[in-house]
This record gives structure tokens, sequence and C-alpha cells, in this order.
């Protein structure tokens, strides 16, 4: 009873150890591309990096809007004298007292200014902080825009390659088994041996093909998992099973590309520029004030308050505020073309887009048929090969034939999804396998209610 009962548990612990393990990994590879996305999304460090610059200009708006309210300061005096007419100053009727004042005093107090802006210019300053921080934020989402992008694509490589080590698989076993069938043939007498040779020869340059297609696999593979910002990248890949279900609907307008949206931004902060520019050569007014507690002979201190009125005109300074002006209006000059030269980009890339898509639509619809035919021929000549009409040569032609018209076809739909995404990224929009995680989450709860 004993020795069953522990044969039994030795029988059952690895197979539970390995139903764990074969759970973890179906768990780990069923991720689709709209999960990986959100990998990226949360993962890669350029994204962090964006973002963190993002908090460096909003620190920035927030310190050009605390001009607004001036600043106060505490501070301590230290009063040193060695002069015989402040220790004992005479006055009429002459009076003599000894120490009438400390020569040695100390005071505390606060100190404050706060500035009026009469000339505008911290509300330029302020309103071109503002702006910048839209074109930061813009930029960010850019940035975002170019990783999701980035690992769309690259996913979408790895399905094609992966499509293509798939054709060339099937391709090594067929020719594995005709050189078998030679081998007999050769034993027998019915074939001579270069036919071998050459399926061999074939063979062996398949299984090179094959070697070279797995190396860009790992490159692929690395390069998404540094956009994941994971160390590797090992989920299974599946082939494309099916062209996109819907296509993007664009009508040209670039408005909501976020690189266009953040040289917008910047142009209208360029333009409040030049208007802090030119208030720099304009009056400027400051109400300044003290107050200080003084320790007399006494020790009780007395208490010392002053407020005054500070105006400021520039009159002189070598030409430094009109060079200031000049330097922001042609700055501002920059940006304008830089926007001008991005909507021409923008443009083009909708038009080259567009006719990407086009064309890898076509060319599926082509490869299809090319691999209906080609199956149609495989067929054809594995019969006659059966009737004994036909050479293994020709044969493993024929089924090479349809391999790389498989491949092709594959290739082809890859593109197609690519091509889509290419359309979506020229027009701003993420890529069409990306979902948010509220679409996410939705998605996980249908599925676990089924």
């Amino acid at each position: 009873m004993y020795d069953s009962r522990t044969k039994a548990q030795s029988v059952a612990l690895p197979l539970l150890v390995a139903g764990i393990l074969l759970y973890c990994c179906v768990s780990a590879q069923a991720r689709d591309l709209a999960e990986i996305l959100q990998q990226v999304e949360k993962n890669t460090p350029t994204l962090k990096a964006a973002h963190a610059e993002t908090a460096v200009q909003n620190a920035v708006a927030r310190q050009a809007g605390s001009n607004y309210y001036g600043e106060i300061d505490a501070q301590i005096l230290s009063s040193n004298y060695n002069e015989v007419r402040m220790i004992n100053p005479i006055s009429y009727p002459v009076t003599m007292q000894e120490n009438l004042f400390d020569d040695n005093q100390i005071g505390y107090g606060l100190t404050g200014r706060l500035p009026l802006d009469i000339n505008g210019r911290i509300t330029a300053k302020v309103h071109a902080a503002d702006k910048q921080l839209e074109a930061a934020l813009a930029r960010e989402g850019n940035v975002r825009l170019q990783v999701l992008h980035g690992a769309a694509d690259l996913y979408h490589s790895l399905e094609g390659v992966k499509a293509l080590e798939i054709a060339l698989e099937k391709q090594i076993k067929a020719l594995k088994a005709h050189v078998q069938v030679a081998t007999v043939s050769i034993e027998a007498g019915r074939a001579a041996p270069v036919e071998k040779l050459r399926l061999v020869a074939d063979m062996e340059a398949v299984k090179g093909k094959l070697a070279t297609l797995r190396g860009q696999e790992q490159g692929i593979r690395a390069r998404l998992a540094a956009l994941m910002g994971t160390g590797s990248f090992s989920d299974q890949i599946q082939p494309v099973p099916s062209p996109p279900t819907q296509d993007t609907k664009t009508t040209g307008d670039i408005t909501n590309r976020p690189d266009v949206k953040a040289l917008q931004s910047s142009g209208e902060a360029a333009d409040a520029e030049v208007e802090a520019a030119f208030a720099d050569r304009l009056p400027d007014l400051n109400l300044n004030g003290t107050w200080s507690k003084n320790q007399g002979v006494s020790g009780d201190g007395e208490d010392t308050w002053s407020v005054f009125v500070k105006i400021q005109v520039p009159l002189w300074d070598g030409g430094g505020r009109r060079a200031a002006v000049s330097r922001a209006e042609s700055g501002r000059t920059v940006v304008r073309h830089q926007l001008a030269a991005l909507r021409y980009q923008a443009q083009a890339d909708v038009v080259a887009a567009r006719a990407e898509l086009h064309a890898a639509k076509v060319s599926y619809q082509a490869t299809i048929a090319a691999v209906n035919a080609a199956r149609e021929t495989a067929r054809i000549q594995t019969d006659r090969f059966a009737e004994g009409r036909l050479s293994a040569a020709d044969l493993v032609d024929a089924e090479a034939a349809l391999a790389a018209a498989r491949s092709g076809s594959a290739l082809a739909l890859t593109r197609w999804w690519q091509a889509e995404d290419h359309l979506r990224r020229a027009v701003g929009v993420e890529p069409l396998a990306y979902a948010t995680p509220a679409k996410m989450a939705q998605a996980h709860g249908s599925t676990s209610q089924n």
C-alpha cells in the first residue's frame, strides 16, 4: 500500500510541475500585439525620458507664473561702526553722553519686492512658458507614437519572418522525404546518384536560408525587447492569419499629428518671446519694502520699515535689448519655416502611405492567385510523379515554387498590416492593433465570462 501510494505521488508530482510550467508558458505566450504595445507604452525608457522632459517644462511654466507674486526674503543685518560721531553724536544744544549708540548692532527683518508688470514682460514670459509646455506635451505624444509604431512594425516583421521560416521548414521536410526516396531508388537502380546530390544541395541551401532568417529573428526580437524595457522577448509568434479588419479612413488632415502640434505651440511661444524681448525696452515698475527690528543700547530694539516705488526707464545698454528683440524675431522666423516644411512633409507622408496601402492590398490579392496556381501545379506534378512520368527534381521544383508563393503571400499580408499602420502614423493615430487599457479590460472581462 505504501509503495503504491509513494509511486503514485512520484508520478503525480512531475505531472503537476509540468502542468504548471505548461500553463505558465501558455499564459506567457498568449500575449497579442495589443498587450505588447501596452507594455511598451508602460516600460520603454524612451517614453519615460520624454515624460521627464515634459515635467521639466512644467516646472519652468510654474516658475514663470510665480513672478506675478514677487518675492519676500528674511534677512539679518549686522552693523559695526568705528566712528566717534556715530557713537556720540553732536546736536544742539551740545550734549555729550557716553555710548549713546552701540557701535556694534544687529537687526533682523523682511524685505520684499512686487513687480507691477506695466510693460507686460511677465505676462509674455508666462504665455511663452505655457506654450512651450504644450509643445513639450505634443513632443511626448510624438515620441509615444514613434515607439508604438516602431514596436508594431517590428512585431509584424517577426510575423513575416516566422511565415518564411515555416515555409522553409516545410520545404526541408519535403526535401528530406525526397532524399530518402532517391536513396531507395538509387539502391534499386532506378535513379542516378546525381539526382540525390541535387536534392541534398537544394536541402542544404534551404537550411542556409533558414539559418539566416533565424538570425534576423533574433535581432528583431532584441530590438523589440529594448522597446519593451525587458532583457529579452521570447514569445511565440504566429504568422498573420488574415488581412486587417478595418481600413484607416483619412481625409488628408494632418492637424492631429503631435509633431505638427508641437511646432505650432513652439511658434506661439516664439511670438510671446518676441513680446517679452520688446517689453524689456519699456519702463519697469516695482514696489519694494523692508521691515527691520534693530537692537539698540537698551536691548529693547526698535522697528524700522520703508516702502518705496521704483520705476526704471532703460536708456542705453549698448544695443543689447535691441539685439535681444532681433534674436527673438529670428527664432520665430525659424520656427515658422520649420512648421511650413513639416506640413509639406506630413502631407507627402499621407500621400505616400495611401499609395503604399493600395499597393499592399493589390500585391496580396495577386499572391493569392499565385498560391492557387502553384498549388494546382504542385498537385499535377505530384500525380505525374506518382505515375512515374516525372522526375523527383521536377517535383521538387514545383514544391519549391509552392513554398515560395506561400511565403510571398505571407509577406504581402504582413506588408498590408504595416502599410495600414504607416498610414495611421502619417495622420497621427496609434497602430491598428493598439487598444486602450479600458478596452483591454473589457475584452478580458468578456473572455472570462464566456
